[in-house]
C-alpha cells in the first residue's frame, strides 16, 4: 500500500490549500485534519495495493460507515467528505489519480442515520421493472438480483468471470477487496436469473468477441462498468417510482438489513458482506436483533 506516498501528499496537500486556494490557517487545519482522518482509516483497513484504489467508490462507501461509528453526527460527516472531495479533485488535477469518485459519493442528509435500504416490496418493484424482452433488460434483471441476493459490491459483480460461477452448487466465487476471495451462496431466484441470461442474452451482447470471460457484457460485447450499472439504476429507480436515496451500495445495505431483520447472525453476515471487521457489520445493529441465530439459506427473501 502507498501510504507513506499519500502520508506526503497530504502535507502538498495543505501547501495547495494555502498557496492556490488561499485559504485561512484556521479553514486550512480543518481540511488537514478531515483528510488525515481518511488516512486513518485506510490504515485500519490495510488492504490497498495503489493510490487509485484507496479513493474506489466502494471505499468511500466504507469510510462513510466507519465515520458513523466514531459516533459523528450527519453535519460533521459532511464535512469531512466535503475535505475529501476537494483533497481528491487536488490528486486528479495533479494527475497522481485517474479517477475522480466523490460525486457518486451517498452523502446523507443532516440528521439522517445510516445505513439507507429499501424494503423488500420496493426491491420487488425495481427488480421487476427490468423486461425481459431485450437483452439488456435480462442482464440487467439477473444483475441486480445477484447483486442483492448474494450482497454484492458493484465491483465485486462487474470483476465476475464465467468460472466464478458455480451455479450447480449455487455459489460464486467473489474477488473482494485486497484480493481477497469468499465463496457466497447464491439464492434460487438470483440463480434461476442468472441461468436464464447466460443462455438467453449473453450471446447475444458478446458479439463477436467469444474469448472474453466477463459474465456481465455491454451492448458493445464488452465488460460491463460500474458508470453503467450506476446509471441504468438511476433510470430504473426513476422509472418505478422510488422516491428514497438509491445507490448501487443500497442493494448491499438491503441485503445485510433484511438477513438482520429476520434473525440472522451477525457475524454470518459479516462473512457473507466480506467485511475484515465486524465493527463494520455493526452498522446495522440499529435493527432488532433479539433473535439473532438463523442462516442465509433460511432467512433470505430470495433463497
Amino acid at each position: 500500500m502507498l501510504l507513506p506516498e499519500l502520508k506526503d501528499l497530504i502535507a502538498q496537500f495543505k501547501d495547495y490549500l494555502i498557496f492556490e486556494r488561499k485559504l485561512s490557517p484556521n479553514s486550512t487545519d480543518s481540511y488537514q485534519l478531515d483528510v488525515k482522518q481518511f488516512y486513518l482509516f485506510l490504515q485500519q483497513q490495510n488492504s490497498f495495493q495503489s493510490l487509485e484504489a484507496c479513493f474506489e467508490l466502494e471505499t468511500l462507501d466504507q469510510y462513510i460507515i466507519w465515520l458513523y461509528h466514531q459516533n459523528l453526527k450527519a453535519r460533521s460527516v459532511l464535512r469531512k467528505l466535503s475535505s475529501l472531495s476537494t483533497f481528491i479533485k487536488f490528486l486528479k488535477n495533479e494527475g497522481l489519480i485517474k479517477h475522480n469518485h466523490s460525486s457518486f459519493i451517498d452523502r446523507p442528509k443532516a440528521g439522517e442515520r445510516l445505513p439507507h435500504f429499501l424494503e423488500i416490496t420496493e426491491i420487488e418493484r425495481f427488480i421487476k421493472h427490468f423486461a425481459l424482452t431485450k437483452p439488456e433488460g435480462i442482464r440487467d434483471r439477473a444483475l441486480f438480483e445477484l447483486l442483492y441476493s448474494c450482497g454484492l459490491r458493484v465491483s465485486e459483480a462487474t470483476s465476475l468471470d464465467l468460472n466464478d460461477l458455480y451455479l450447480q452448487e449455487s455459489l460464486v466465487k467473489i474477488l473482494g477487496k485486497g484480493n481477497k476471495e469468499r465463496l457466497v451462496p447464491v439464492g434460487e431466484r438470483a440463480k434461476n436469473e442468472l441461468i436464464f441470461y447466460l443462455k438467453n442474452a449473453r450471446p447475444l451482447l458478446l458479439k463477436k468477441q467469444p474469448s472474453i470471460q466477463a459474465v456481465f457484457l455491454n451492448y458493445r460485447g464488452q465488460r460491463l462498468t460500474r458508470k453503467g450499472i450506476w446509471k441504468n439504476l438511476k433510470i430504473a429507480a426513476n422509472l418505478c417510482g422510488i422516491k428514497k436515496k438509491f445507490t448501487i451500495h443500497t442493494l448491499r445495505h438491503s441485503f445485510a438489513t433484511h438477513l438482520l431483520q429476520n434473525g440472522a447472525d451477525i457475524r454470518g453476515v459479516q462473512v457473507l458482506l466480506g467485511h475484515k471487521s465486524i465493527n463494520t457489520t455493526e452498522i446495522y445493529t440499529h435493527l432488532n436483533l433479539e433473535h439473532i441465530k438463523k442462516t442465509y439459506q433460511k432467512f433470505h427473501s430470495h433463497s
